[in-house]
């Protein structure tokens, strides 16, 4: 895990973007709050902000502060890294990974991006970065991503990254109304990866 933790959990830059490590402080909260808080909360519908998908978006800072603990908690401890995306100096997304490794696998954590960011190939130049370095630098042997099963824009951007779709896991996640949603599980192998 020690090569994990060297080589994902600190900051990163691709093309145009940085990925920050941010603690959950009330400053770095404040980052997060200003970005999301004119945002509608049905454009985030699959963002697990909460272990139970209660709320796709925070509805305040101090609610924001404590949903970044939780992400802390939840996405970083012991197998994770998190990252905040910014462009231009702007907070536009938040991208997770955890690492598994008993079977050298990386698995996509709680992805988002702003709507105004969304479509624009950002998560696409994230995933490269992810596949470079899982495969290359950690000796990764699988990348795992993860999208509900109505999820048509994840679905999308997963497939165009050349990820094969691997199968349906039906009814596997509830919703807070009490829906139940699939969830679509595509892979990559290190075999089946060709680094630029």
């Amino acid at each position: 895990m020690e090569k994990f933790y060297e080589i994902f959990r600190r900051d990163l830059k691709t093309k145009r973007l940085e990925l920050r490590v941010l603690q959950p402080t009330p400053e770095n909260a404040r980052l997060v709050w200003d970005a999301i808080q004119n945002e509608n909360p049905g454009d985030f519908k699959y963002v697990n902000w909460t272990p139970d998908y209660k709320k796709p978006l925070p509805e305040s800072l101090d609610e924001t502060l404590k949903q970044m603990q939780q992400e802390q908690e939840r996405d970083v401890n012991p197998n994770g890294a998190v990252w905040y995306v910014f462009h231009n100096g702007k907070l536009i997304g938040h991208h997770g990974i955890f690492y598994f490794s008993n079977n050298k696998s990386v698995q996509s954590g709680n992805v988002w991006f702003v709507k105004s960011a969304q479509g624009q190939g950002f998560n696409q130049e994230i995933w490269a970065l992810i596949m470079k370095k899982a495969f290359d630098e950690l000796g990764a042997n699988r990348i795992m991503r993860q999208c509900m099963g109505d999820n048509v824009q994840s679905q999308k951007s997963i497939s165009g990254s050349g990820f094969h779709l691997d199968g349906r896991i039906r009814a596997s996640t509830m919703l807070s109304d009490g829906t139940f949603m699939d969830q679509l599980v595509f892979t990559k192998l290190k075999s089946e990866y060709k680094g630029k």
